[in-house]
């Protein structure tokens, strides 16, 4: 799906670029453009869904499933962008290697050692939520490290859905709905202040 999407969108805006409408430098601008819209974003979605009551109709769930796959797809174009003016074969086996390294290191965390802390901190859900996001930090600063060099948006995805599995995450939800409705906004409006305004050539 995210394919057939990103290259309709990709496609449409370099028809609209050879028009003469400018979307940025560079000349993977209509690329940069089309990729976003060919992806929903996961959170706004759930989050509707979550407000509807519709989570675990079928309908929700086979919307939650399309989304877990955006998200793979997600992860492989993080990997692939910094790279993507000059894709080196090795670079690009490098970076999956430490995906898939940091994503082994967050499942056997998830397994073995964050049950067992979450467990002792389960009689305070305040407790409970500054541990999962002193998680989501911990795999962000290991993500960030010289020798592994992957983004913290690629880890804080990997650490959320290392999160997901467990039973603690409808409290988390609920804890953090009015800090991420905030944040939610201020990331919007960032991207959008980014945008370049188009102007014809």
């Amino acid at each position: 799906q995210f394919p057939i999407c990103a290259g309709i969108m990709t496609g449409l805006f370099m028809l609209f670029e050879a028009m003469g409408l400018s979307w940025g430098s560079g000349q993977y601008a209509a690329l940069y453009v089309g990729m976003p819209c060919g992806i929903s974003s996961t959170m706004i979605v759930v989050k509707l869904l979550a407000e509807h009551a519709e989570m675990d109709t079928a309908p929700g769930r086979l919307t939650v499933g399309i989304l877990i796959f955006q998200d793979i797809w997600a992860i492989v174009v993080l990997a692939i962008q910094p790279d993507l003016a000059n894709p080196q074969v090795l670079g690009l086996l490098k970076t999956f290697a430490m995906i898939a390294m940091l994503i082994i290191i967050a499942l056997a965390y998830a397994k073995f050692v964050m049950p067992a802390v979450f467990v002792l901190a389960s009689k305070s859900i305040e407790l409970m939520l500054i541990i999962a996001l002193a998680w989501c930090f911990f795999m962000c600063c290991l993500a960030t490290l010289p020798f592994i060099g992957l983004s913290m948006e690629l880890a804080s995805l990997i650490s959320g859905v290392a999160l997901a599995t467990f039973p603690y995450s409808a409290e988390f939800n609920g804890k953090i709905k009015y800090i991420r409705d905030f944040f939610i906004t201020l990331f919007f409006v960032g991207l959008g202040m980014q945008i370049p305004v188009p102007d014809f050539a």
